[in-house]
């Protein structure tokens, strides 16, 4: 018991220790392009302590959320390198509350960067609130990479839902088993407190420490999925996208190059993009031509202005420019190529 009314469950599990088809040591590799800056690594043995990468989750009263609902038990986990440290503080009454909002305060002070899975809609607002009306300071907040919406942007349109078990299943080859549903978890905790056994209670510190545990190994689980999306089944737009929001305009490149043969409209047009961002026009303008015979605007409104712009030439860009709907700025567009025809500029190849 750290406080009265809170107790602390420490446990350090062995960095071989495995977490489905994964060991927790993956909780060390780097989770760059997700996280940028990448964090610091952790110490190395005898450089002395340090918490880098902070996985946290909560299990609370109730999921609406608002004063009402608290958290009556919080998990962290950090990879460190003689170990997975796990803690997990756990209210017996509401007046331990504050202290055990204090000690959650140290342990994010220490930390470089904080991943959760929906932390940021749900976990820490409601932290934050709780912490306020215990009328402490602010809870310290390191940088937060809430693991949900990378998940979401590379797997949603592969996958029945992003939730996390979904995520421990396809990427980390978990698949729980006894597990107390996180909706249970609030009446084992109240049944805790009536005076029930503790065996219920147990269950959903298991439930909580898997996981922290798997927002731990999702993190690298996800950063080598941007490498090779296609190999995991990953959307490569999305991925190139992460990439390029990080200046990696080559390795965003690289990855839509890989998935040429397998990419929609969407991916294709995205691919052209950026093969024009690199200086390659004429390789863009080759997927274009392939998309807008087959009836995309978007590839026929990109030809337009290529052949305007860049070949000068009028009369091909005109004809691109007729297959555009009828708005303002394609009218525009028509009108303006066929002035520069009639004044007899026809073709400039240059």
């Amino acid at each position: 018991m750290v406080a009265e009314h809170v107790v602390l469950v420490e446990t350090v599990l062995p960095l071989d220790t495995r977490h489905g088809r994964r060991r927790l040591a993956d909780a060390l590799e780097p989770l760059w392009p997700l996280a940028a800056p990448s964090p610091t690594p952790p110490p190395q043995a005898g450089e002395g302590p340090g918490v880098r990468v902070l996985a946290i989750d909560t299990e609370t009263t109730g999921l609406a959320g608002g004063t009402g609902t608290a958290a009556f038990m919080i998990g962290i986990a950090a990879a460190e390198p003689d170990g997975v440290r796990l803690r997990q503080w756990v209210l017996t009454a509401f007046a331990g509350e504050a202290a055990m909002l204090e000690a959650l305060a140290s342990s994010l002070a220490a930390a470089d960067l904080m991943v959760s899975y929906n932390g940021k809609t749900f976990d820490l607002p409601l932290l934050r609130d709780r912490r306020r009306l215990q009328r402490g300071p602010a809870l310290p907040e390191p940088p937060h990479l809430d693991l949900l919406h990378p998940t979401r942007r590379l797997f949603r349109r592969a996958w029945p839902d992003c939730r996390l078990a979904t995520s421990e299943r396809r990427l980390l080859g978990l698949v729980r088993e006894d597990d107390l549903p996180g909706s249970e978890a609030p009446r084992a905790w109240r049944d805790y407190l009536a005076g029930a056994p503790s065996d219920e209670l147990a269950g959903v510190l298991r439930h909580n420490a898997l996981d922290v545990l798997s927002l731990l190994a999702l993190g690298p689980a996800l950063a080598r999925s941007l490498h090779e999306p296609t190999s995991c089944g990953a959307d490569a737009c999305a991925a190139a996208a992460i990439w390029a929001r990080c200046g990696e305009r080559g390795h965003a490149l690289s990855v839509l190059e890989a998935a040429r043969e397998r990419l929609d409209t969407r991916g294709a047009l995205e691919l052209a993009r950026t093969l024009r961002g690199a200086g390659r026009v004429a390789e863009a303008a080759a997927i274009w031509e392939r998309l807008a015979a087959a009836g995309s605007r978007e590839a026929a409104e990109r030809l337009a202005k290529y052949h305007e712009h860049v070949r000068r030439d009028w009369t091909r860009a005109l004809d691109y420019a007729r297959l555009l709907d009828q708005g303002p700025e394609a009218r525009h567009r028509r009108r303006r190529l066929k002035r520069r025809l009639a004044a007899g500029q026809g073709r400039l190849d240059l």
